[in-house]
């Protein structure tokens, strides 16, 4: 079997959780709250992690199918970890899809979509048909990539004299039920919750007794980063022009100019979105097949490549971004969580429930010897 260390899982968790997050001004529902909206989310996301990891501490060697399998039965367990093969199967497509439609938007507008489409799942499916292993190495060598490149936005921003605290203001000017709304279920949903995806990955983990203390430092950190990312393009860009553009960052980078000469760092935007889709393509996609693998006892290497061909024709069934977009937003957010505290909070109880019923019949079958 395949294994990653702490490291590989820390920054696996890191890149999946920003993926192209930050290029987003997300809970903009709560208007200058939005941060607040982040923050409230990010706290609910770290207790679903709780849940995930406490089920996951169960059964350390069980991958997300097969915890299914154990709690809920071959039937009942193999049809939930089906239909969460086919949401990181469209999960995937989604991204896939992304990719499309902004290279269109923003650099090759004359590019046929199928095309642009195709090649970056190509390269998603490739690197799939490798294993988990060479995707946490793929991933170790982009996350200094992204690092430096956020670096690189946040310094030139402030050198710049571009963010204005004031942005932030009035806080809280309609009480808190407009970030409550904001926080649940959208930005608990993504990307938060999207966390019980590495109930598929920790299985894997070389160094299982740290498995905890990883996980949530990881998040801890990625979501104070994600929280700070959401405040610096508000104060940058104010309301007005947070809620109409759909790149923020792109829209405050293209605000940069130093010295006559260094602007148009619109390039460290596009590799950075294009990081962050690819990762999270990646992963889901490589989930998909692997949470297929553990309920149908497939070949691994049978699997990749028809999933890859069911994720690429999956991505023309929307028929415009619009479309695209009121899916996305509108309709899945409101789903998925389902598959993020609906499932996962019945596994952790049927598992309570038949580890206390064990527990009273062994202590049964004692009295009885006694």
């Amino acid at each position: 079997m395949q294994q990653i260390g702490k490291q590989q899982l820390s920054i696996l968790i890191i890149v999946f959780l920003i993926g192209s997050t930050p290029l987003f001004e997300l809970g903009i529902k709560a208007k200058p709250d939005s941060w607040l909206a982040m923050t409230m989310a990010a706290v609910i996301g770290l207790l679903l992690t709780v849940i995930y990891v406490t089920v996951q501490k169960r059964a350390p060697e069980a991958g997300l199918g097969e915890l299914y399998l154990i709690h809920f039965g071959k039937w009942l367990g193999g049809a939930v970890g089906l239909i969460y093969a086919l949401w990181f199967a469209y999960e995937s497509m989604r991204n896939v899809r992304d990719v499309g439609e902004l290279t269109n938007m923003a650099l090759l507008t004359v590019t046929p979509k199928w095309m642009i489409m195709l090649l970056i799942l190509f390269v998603a499916a490739y690197t799939v048909s490798k294993g988990l292993e060479v995707f946490a190495r793929v991933a170790q060598l982009l996350f200094p990539i992204a690092g430096i490149s956020y670096l690189l936005i946040i310094l030139l921003l402030f050198i710049a004299k571009l963010p204005d605290i004031h942005q932030l203001l009035p806080l809280m000017e309609n009480g808190i039920g407009p970030v409550a709304k904001a926080a649940f279920p959208d930005l608990v949903s993504f990307p938060f919750g999207q966390m019980v995806i590495f109930l598929v990955y920790w299985k894997y983990l070389k160094e299982k007794q740290v498995l905890r203390k990883v996980t949530f430092w990881a998040q801890v950190g990625v979501s104070a980063f994600l929280i700070f990312m959401n405040m610096l393009v508000m104060s940058v860009l104010g309301l007005s022009l947070s809620e109409v553009t759909a790149l923020p960052l792109l829209q405050a980078v293209q605000l940069i100019r130093l010295a006559n000469f260094l602007e148009r760092l619109d390039v460290i935007v596009t590799l950075l979105l294009y990081i962050g889709l690819y990762v999270k393509m990646t992963a889901l996609y490589l989930a998909a097949v692997l949470t297929l693998k553990e309920v149908t006892g497939a070949a691994y290497r049978h699997l990749v490549w028809p999933v890859g061909v069911a994720i690429y024709a999956a991505s023309f069934l929307e028929p415009n971004n619009t479309y695209h977009i009121w899916l996305g937003f509108d309709v899945t957010l409101k789903i998925v969580p389902l598959f993020q505290i609906v499932l996962p909070l019945l596994l952790l109880i049927v598992g309570v429930r038949k580890r206390y019923k064990k527990a009273a019949q062994q202590h049964s079958d004692a009295g009885q010897t006694g």
